[in-house]
């Protein structure tokens, strides 16, 4: 954040590891969270949501308050996590794996602290996804977890998007991270322009936008599939491109 005061801290503690890997598949991996409590924060105002694991070790990840229960029972917040990119997410998917390894055994000497665990099974991932065959790869790309998926595409980039985009676990800002790509096959630019679950989100959809490969026709389905409201704002921004500034400008228009 560019404000000059630090954001409100929320603390979510968790009681086990257990607990970790279920809020995970269940709302961080989706990018939500809600927390217990009662909090002097506004709708729509950051903070910065810190999730501990008693046996050490904690992530911290910028979020944005989408609602408010004062009252009890069950008074909390509800909190949209606009600090997980796929990095970011990859990132928080390690430390819930590894709190669950750090529950079960030891920590071997000179790797008790967090930190130097997370870089280490950050450094084992590479290491492994590096040693891949190209069938491998394919394998790894439509079947693997969100840290090798990450790990594969940063290591071999274009190579293993459409194993990727075959994935049914691939997450939105994973998709939005490859729809962006201006090396993009248009086969692939096609894939992901043909999907409603994917196209219905505002991340995929800008990151189509911006992509100088979708036109025509894929260009009209994608701006189709926006908002009015939003329609009109691109159809006035200028860091999208002529053509898709005009296309706007006629379907708000016609």
């Amino acid at each position: 954040m560019t404000s000059a005061t630090s954001p409100t801290e929320v603390t979510l503690a968790l009681e086990d590891a257990e607990s970790l890997r279920r809020l995970f598949e269940s709302e961080w991996r989706l990018r939500r969270a809600f927390v217990a409590g009662k909090y002097s924060l506004r709708e729509r105002e950051r903070c910065c949501l810190l999730i501990v694991h008693p046996r050490g070790g904690s992530f911290a990840v910028e979020a944005e308050v989408v609602h408010i229960k004062a009252e009890e029972p069950g008074a909390g917040i509800g909190l949209d996590l606009v600090g997980l990119n796929a990095g970011a997410l990859a990132d928080l998917e390690a430390f819930v794996r590894q709190a669950a390894e750090a529950q079960t055994e030891e920590a071997p000497s000179g790797e008790s602290d967090p930190a130097a665990r997370s870089e280490l099974g950050s450094r084992s991932i590479y290491a492994r996804i590096r040693q891949l065959s190209f069938t491998e790869r394919q394998k790894v790309a439509r079947h693997g977890l969100l840290t090798e998926r990450v790990a594969l595409e940063r290591t071999f980039g274009g190579s293993v998007w459409e194993g990727l985009l075959q994935n049914s676990s691939l997450t939105v800002p994973e998709v939005a991270q490859i729809a962006k790509k201006g090396t993009l096959p248009q086969p692939l630019v096609a894939t992901i322009v043909a999907n409603g679950g994917w196209l219905a989100s505002g991340e995929v959809r800008r990151a189509l936008l911006s992509n100088p490969r979708v036109s025509g026709p894929q260009l009209d389905r994608v701006l189709r599939a926006t908002p009015k409201a939003e329609l009109k704002q691109i159809a006035q921004m200028s860091p999208y491109r002529s053509q898709v500034r005009m296309a706007a400008k006629k379907l708000v228009s016609g």
